[in-house]
């Protein structure tokens, strides 16, 4: 493990115990337009005109611009030694005093200051002690950010089943806000990438609560604090029940979710035109489940010369395929643990291939086949990556990279979700995913 990937696993710890999440922009409200009145019959119909283009909102525009840079600078494998050495020196310094201190010694706000130490000096153990005081002393106003530091100090320390009561707990404590939403989101993808089937359970529990926050104008705030999670958020983590009753193979359950999350936004008489891009993208991947794989023209293979471009049309026992773009640093050292899950895999066979699209639309046009950058070139070299058009991305709703598709032996799409960075690794989550599929082991990790 490098010093940078440790780095940025603990940071992304830290920041999940500190309840440091993902603030959403000012909502840009578009209101629903009213029906166009009837004119009489004796009106003459007017003279045609040429409808004006329907124009993509400013907000929408930036938050797109904006993505490729916060998602770069989201990862400490992009930050630089200084960034990384000044990041070490805080946690060593909160870890010490974590170490020193005594939850008993303190209450109120300075206790709750003390879980929020040591959970930034990835002191789990003492991190979850304060926390839970600060729980048992009925303290306020920071009670929920107290059980998300618990369940995120529980999770490290691997005590799943412990971390999953809390936060059944909380959910039956407190108020459905936006940091407990946040929480359970947590929760629920650290189950499903640990192949527990206690992701549905928890998502199938916190449904009701977030059907009825869904339902409700505006980005859901946190009961203290400025914490909010957005229309278009809280709907993808509302839909993530229906996926997981799809890979659970119950559509009938899965329908119904699905009917319950879109009839909760239909109350809604205005939805940012944010919300509605990340909504669309989420439907996207969802009605693509049980579809046969949407046609890929790769323009380029990376893997040799020799390789032909292209998917092969002989799915194996399964395929799986790695959406990223081309400004995803982590995604290409990703393709290595690819290649060697594809070599692993490749009597059974189960086929693996990278995707690798442009969001520069224009350079697309000119010529998809180009090399988009030359780093991807040369990290990329000998890896089964292909180069593919930027409208693929759209196809398969891409958000954030890597998006990974897994497909059965008749090339049918019954996995499509984001990938951790340990996905291709030795019982990591496209085994779980395979065993699922099969029901039984069928892949090999690396």
């Amino acid at each position: 493990m490098t010093n940078a990937f440790s780095a940025r696993v603990l940071f992304a710890a830290a920041l999940v115990a500190a309840v440091v999440m993902s603030l959403a922009l000012p909502a840009q409200t578009l209101p629903v337009p009213a029906p166009a009145p009837t004119p009489p019959a004796a009106q003459a119909p007017a003279s045609p005109q040429t409808p004006a283009p329907v124009r993509e909102a400013p907000g929408a525009i930036y938050k797109d611009a904006m993505h490729p840079l916060e998602a770069v600078r989201a990862s400490l494998a992009n930050w630089s030694d200084a960034e990384l050495g000044a990041l070490a020196v805080g946690m060593h310094k909160a870890r010490e005093a974590c170490d020193a201190a005594k939850p008993e010694d303190y209450q109120g706000e300075d206790l709750y200051d003390l879980a929020h130490l040591c959970a930034f000096g990835q002191d789990w153990n003492p991190a979850n002690d304060a926390a839970l005081k600060y729980i048992a002393r009925k303290e306020e106003p920071h009670r929920t950010q107290a059980y998300a530091i618990s369940v995120a100090a529980l999770t490290h320390i691997n005590a799943l089943d412990l971390a999953l009561a809390t936060t059944r707990e909380m959910l039956g404590r407190q108020p459905y806000d936006a940091e407990v939403a946040y929480t359970v989101r947590y929760m629920k993808d650290t189950l499903e990438h640990a192949g527990s089937p206690q992701a549905l359970a928890i998502a199938k529990q916190e449904h009701a609560a977030m059907v009825q926050a869904l339902s409700q104008p505006g980005p859901l705030k946190a009961m203290h604090g400025d914490t909010t999670i957005s229309t278009g958020a809280l709907y993808a983590s509302a839909m993530e029940l229906a996926f997981l009753h799809r890979f659970a193979d119950d559509s009938d359950a899965a329908a119904a979710a699905t009917a319950e999350v879109d009839g909760a936004l239909e109350k809604l008489t205005a939805v940012s035109a944010e919300d509605q891009q990340e909504i669309e993208h989420v439907r996207t991947q969802y009605q693509l489940l049980g579809k046969h794989l949407p046609g890929v023209q790769a323009t380029r293979t990376l893997q040799s010369a020799s390789a032909k471009p292209q998917i092969d049309s002989n799915f194996g026992a399964a395929t799986v395929l790695v959406l990223f773009s081309d400004w995803c640093i982590e995604c290409r050292g990703l393709m290595l643990d690819v290649m060697k899950f594809a070599i692993e895999n490749g009597q059974t066979p189960i086929h693996a291939y990278g995707l690798l699209y442009s969001e520069d639309v224009a350079a697309d046009a000119q010529d998809a086949g180009k090399v988009l950058h030359a780093e991807n070139e040369k990290q990329l070299a000998g890896t089964p990556t292909l180069e593919v058009p930027g409208q693929v991305a759209k196809t398969f709703g891409v958000v954030d990279s890597p998006l990974g598709v897994v497909l059965d032996s008749n090339g049918t799409i019954r996995f499509i979700g984001a990938l951790p960075s340990d996905a291709f690794h030795e019982n990591g989550y496209i085994e779980k995913v395979l065993e699922r599929m099969s029901g039984k082991g069928t892949a090999k990790g690396n």
